[in-house]
């Protein structure tokens, strides 16, 4: 594996592999990792997670049993039942919002960004949307395995979303038959989660498809379930490998494809680094990525521990996504999410709805975050962002002094070139433009020194709006 010169690890490394590995932070928390090299600064990211996390809501595994059950009492044509059925739809609706603010929250929590930003990965590789599967349990049972499988061999993680009950549901999966087995489930399986377009054949589709049958969700606990009767027991020929295949043994002889690895590696390197990355570093990467049976977590270490991870290429050359952008302004200002209300629907009109992802094939990402309206709106964000976001943390008194002290302590205070200085490196991945600094320092030249919590939030407003603040 190629090292990074230690002349090229520093400050604004660190800064970059927070934004990247996870969803940001202050300066003080680059200068942590600056200070403890670069592999202690990935060690301490990769292993830093799960701990200190909010409490999920709780969902009703028989939810869609129960939604059976009052969709049938509503034919008897009584008042009471179709106002219980609005009051369950209602609770559900609510538990649905809770689970996005829920996850937002999580990877708001400074230990976990790492795993959370691995957890969305997966989310957009293993797009599984609520606007089919209809179910809380199941959508959150689906996420909670991503956390859990995330970073581990990624034969355990595809195994365990061929059998996962939102899986089932989204790609008809649980329908699948000996009789008549699902060939889109299995199709997707290989083009979108495993190899990719054009690395396999129909006859590996059909055949597939017979090893997928069998599993279903039963209704009343939301769990998979295996029915050996509706399973094809037959023999099948996946891949120029013959036996009785099941679902298991399916995945196992699809991940070791040498395809597969190839796959996962260049997609991973385009959601961590950028677009379109050489074929010889995705070889380099895919041969790791093999050595280390497809541990994800290790191939993360060799794509930050990689000199090209911090090339010219990689830095500040990525648009935020949705979340990126509001969960990084919290982390960076020490503030808390925007309230739900603005949250959540924000998110939708940014094109990043969790849990709801546009298609199978999850979010385009890149520049397709970006157009006239959401950068509009972005901007339009960071004022809201700054006085309706409230400051942590919530036991102190003084919420907006403790918070802007923070992002601008009182020894950076003393003068406009110093202030400036400072909030750049807290906001910026990117020098600002001419048009950008000028607007800092008109605001900037209006305060007094040592300057107020006022102007230090007015000026932050301008780069939290400015299109700079868009790339990490």
């Amino acid at each position: 594996m190629p090292n990074l010169p230690q002349t090229l690890w520093d400050q604004a490394a660190a800064a970059h592999l927070l934004r990247r590995a996870a969803f940001g932070g202050r300066p003080e928390d680059a200068e942590g990792l600056a200070a403890a090299g670069l592999e202690g600064a990935v060690d301490r990211l990769l292993t830093d997670g799960g701990r200190g996390l909010p409490l999920p809501p709780v969902t009703d595994p028989a939810e869609e049993r129960r939604r059976r059950e009052l969709r049938r009492a509503l034919r008897s044509e009584d008042p009471a039942a179709r106002r219980e059925f609005g009051a369950y739809n209602r609770a559900m609706n609510e538990t649905f919002e809770a689970m996005r603010t829920w996850w937002l929250q999580c990877m708001r929590t400074g230990v976990a960004g790492v795993r959370e930003k691995s957890t969305l990965f997966w989310h957009g590789h293993f797009a599984t949307s609520q606007t089919k599967v209809r179910c809380n349990h199941l959508m959150l049972g689906q996420n909670e395995t991503l956390r859990r499988l995330g970073t581990g061999p990624f034969r355990e993680l595809c195994a365990a979303m061929v059998r996962d009950p939102a899986m089932l549901v989204w790609l008809d999966g649980k329908q699948s038959h000996g009789k008549a087995p699902n060939e889109n489930f299995a199709r997707e399986i290989l083009e979108l989660f495993t190899l990719g377009e054009g690395h396999y054949s129909e006859e590996d589709i059909r055949e597939a498809a017979r090893c997928f049958t069998g599993w279903t969700v039963n209704p009343a606990n939301g769990q998979s379930v295996f029915v050996p009767k509706r399973h094809d027991n037959g023999r099948k020929k996946l891949f120029g490998q013959a036996g009785k295949f099941g679902a298991e043994d399916a995945v196992e002889v699809i991940c070791a494809q040498p395809r597969c690895a190839e796959f996962l590696a260049a997609k991973l390197w385009e959601f961590y680094a950028y677009p379109r990355p050489e074929p010889a570093l995705v070889k380099s990467l895919a041969a790791h990525y093999r050595a280390h049976d497809l541990r994800t977590g290790e191939l993360l270490r060799m794509i930050f521990t990689h000199p090209e991870f911090y090339s010219p290429r990689a830095r500040a050359t990525q648009v935020k996504s949705p979340v990126q952008w509001m969960v990084q302004a919290a982390r960076e200002t020490g503030r808390q999410l925007l309230p739900p209300g603005v949250a959540l629907p924000l998110a939708a009109e940014l094109g990043q709805n969790l849990f709801m992802p546009p298609s199978v094939k999850g979010w385009d990402g890149g520049t397709s975050w970006i157009n006239s309206a959401t950068l509009i709106r972005r901007s339009n964000t960071a004022l809201l962002f700054a006085t309706a976001a409230p400051p942590l943390p919530l036991e102190v008194q003084s919420l907006d002094t403790v918070a802007w002290a923070a992002v601008a302590p009182p020894e950076m205070r003393h003068d406009m070139v110093a202030l400036g200085r400072r909030l750049e490196k807290v906001f910026l991945a990117v020098p600002p433009g001419p048009a950008t600094r000028q607007r800092l320092e008109a605001v900037l030249e209006q305060g007094d020194f040592p300057c107020s919590d006022e102007t230090v939030r007015e000026a932050s407003v301008v780069l939290l709006g400015c299109p700079e603040y868009n790339l990490c």
